[in-house]
């Protein structure tokens, strides 16, 4: 693997693209991904396809990754030009605060919060967005009601980490375009998903699985590092290497495809975590790809990221490497299980 990825990392970081807004994020893949493809495609529902041909009778295996980040979308202005704001995706007001957003439009602001008296009030509904506007009539010429905002920042790098916003999951886009340009050779016909609406749903993995008609799928996505005080006793690691998901809230993992990513990765020597989610929470593109048609067998390889949904979501370069050499042994292997 080379210094490729990173650099992918940080132009796709940069892209605005909340939820059903990915056209831009969409034709940045699309540049990176075409030499390394067959064929490229959009679908109705906003998602970029990307096909590699395999020989005739092979496996068809789709690899799919969410364009968008969480955002928040323009509900209301105040007579002073204060945007105030709904969550899109799993937004939360106490990650905002203090933070500049940028708008569609390319308008810049900063979220602002009522003053409490009890952290427990801070609340979306008391968040306001800042543009710099001094009446009602100069925001909405900048932000119309319905536009939508993302969390900006540059992504820095600490040694291996790197951290900044959008990483959710722009990570996994990026490791898809690395493995693409780095599978030499495979039989089978892979098909790369980047997919719309991620963050609301999930929603365009579904019909992505549904066109594709895939063999079986591997979703590549990120989830919370259990790393951290505070966390849920989740036994996943920066820098450990990628997580095997077996269940979520809304998933539960193909047994035999599962056994075949653990089986893969003991071979190689690669990297490997397990990740289980007890009780409701969580989502993944799986809980979609798995369901359809007559049904994908359908694996996880989460990206251990910590403070996800803030301006300071944090990952591993080395676990992004891991991921994409996972894959791509995968990809080498006859896949049957």
């Amino acid at each position: 693997m080379t210094n490729s990825l990173l650099d992918r990392l940080h132009r796709l970081a940069a892209v605005w693209g909340p939820p059903g807004r990915e056209h831009k994020v969409a034709e940045a893949l699309q540049e990176m991904i075409k030499p390394h493809v067959d064929e490229v495609r959009t679908d109705p529902f906003g998602n970029l396809i990307a096909v590699r041909r395999g020989r005739p009778g092979a496996r068809r295996v789709m690899l799919a990754a969410h364009m968008d980040t969480v955002g928040a979308i323009a509900l209301n202005v105040s007579d002073k030009g204060l945007i105030h704001l709904g969550a899109v995706g799993d937004f939360k007001a106490h990650n905002a605060i203090g933070q500049r957003v940028v708008w569609g439009s390319g308008a810049v602001g900063v979220l602002q919060h009522e003053q409490v008296g009890d952290p427990k009030e801070i609340d979306i509904k008391k968040l306001w967005c800042d543009i710099g506007s001094s009446s009602r009539e100069d925001a909405l010429a900048h932000v119309r009601l319905g536009d939508m905002c993302t969390l900006v920042g540059e992504l820095q790098q600490m040694g291996e980490a790197i951290v900044g916003p959008g990483l959710d999951n722009r990570a996994g886009c990026a490791v898809l375009v690395e493995l693409a340009e780095h599978l030499t050779e495979t039989d089978h016909e892979v098909i790369f998903a980047f997919t719309s609406q991620g963050e609301v749903g999930p929603r365009g993995a579904g019909t992505a699985a549904f066109g594709a008609a895939p063999d079986m799928a591997f979703v590549v996505d990120v989830a919370a590092a259990g790393d951290v005080p505070g966390r849920p006793r989740v036994d996943v690691k920066l820098g450990q290497g990628p997580a095997l998901k077996l269940k979520d809230g809304n998933y539960i993992a193909h047994h035999g495809l599962s056994e075949l990513v653990r089986h893969v990765a003991n071979e190689h020597q690669v990297l490997l975590q397990t990740e289980i989610v007890a009780g409701p929470g969580g989502h993944t593109d799986a809980q979609v790809v798995s369901v359809a048609g007559q049904g994908v067998a359908t694996a996880v390889l989460d990206i251990p990221a910590r403070y996800r949904g803030t301006a300071g979501e944090m990952v591993s370069m080395r676990d992004l490497h891991a991921t994409a050499d996972l894959v791509i042994k995968l990809l080498r292997s006859d896949l049957s299980y």
